[in-house]
């Protein structure tokens, strides 16, 4: 009776194991950089997203030229430099030029779901058919599965590529040894199946977005850029 417990028991752990080694797998879902109309820099983070998408845009990873960004315009605005980082002094000083330049602040999107909506409205707009947006790791799958299921890039013909800095730090499977990436990734499982409960058809209509997409100021937001 014992040896076939443990055995069970044994079967269980290997299981639990494997699934959570399977989950970093899971939760990046990053690609090797394409070239797309359009280069976006998503908010958040300590800069290095930011960065890599200014590097991409210099091997011309952007057909058009343009380079959209959103978030906050200062990372950590009371520190001093390096930790302080003006992301578009950076911009410019990588000879990206101000025209190409457009700039989404937080106070008219606050999430990732918000974001996807307002570049896919920000590319229908302008004719833009595919992006390619920068973040981080982690940060991918939610990107993905947002874009597909929620803001419905699919279904307005408009392709996505994902892509993310390199992270030393992050490893798909041992994340678990890491407290921090640990923590990172199971807090963005918990992110993702929230995100798609929040903004699927029957609660969108109570999000922030939801109150604000038809509003003057958000049309205009779009408009303006």
């Amino acid at each position: 009776m014992l040896p076939r417990l443990l055995r069970t028991v044994a079967w269980l752990l290997t299981a639990i194991a494997l699934t959570l080694a399977g989950l970093g797998y899971f939760i990046d879902a990053s690609e090797p950089p394409h070239k797309a109309d359009l280069i976006v820099s998503l908010g958040g983070g300590d800069g290095r997203r930011i960065k890599e998408a200014a590097r991409l845009w210099q091997q011309g990873y952007a057909t058009s030229g343009r380079f959209l960004y959103t978030g906050r315009e200062i990372v950590n605005p009371a520190l001093e430099p390096p930790q302080r980082f003006d992301k578009r002094s950076y911009l410019l000083s990588q000879g990206i030029p101000p025209d190409k330049i457009r700039f989404v602040p937080r106070g008219i999107i606050v999430n990732t779901a918000e974001e996807l909506f307002f570049i896919k409205a920000y590319m229908l707009r302008h004719g833009y058919r595919s992006v390619l947006i920068v973040s981080s790791p982690t940060h991918t799958r939610r990107i993905r599965l947002l874009a597909r299921w929620i803001a419905g890039f699919q279904n307005a013909g408009l392709r996505l590529y994902v892509s993310s800095f390199p992270d030393p730090q992050w490893h798909p499977w041992r994340y678990l040894f890491d407290p921090v990436m640990r923590h990172e990734v199971f807090l963005e499982a918990e992110k993702i199946i929230y995100n798609l409960l929040k903004y699927a058809p029957p609660t969108i209509g109570e999000t922030s977005y939801g109150k604000k997409r038809d509003t003057k100021r958000w049309k205009e937001s779009v408009e303006r850029l």
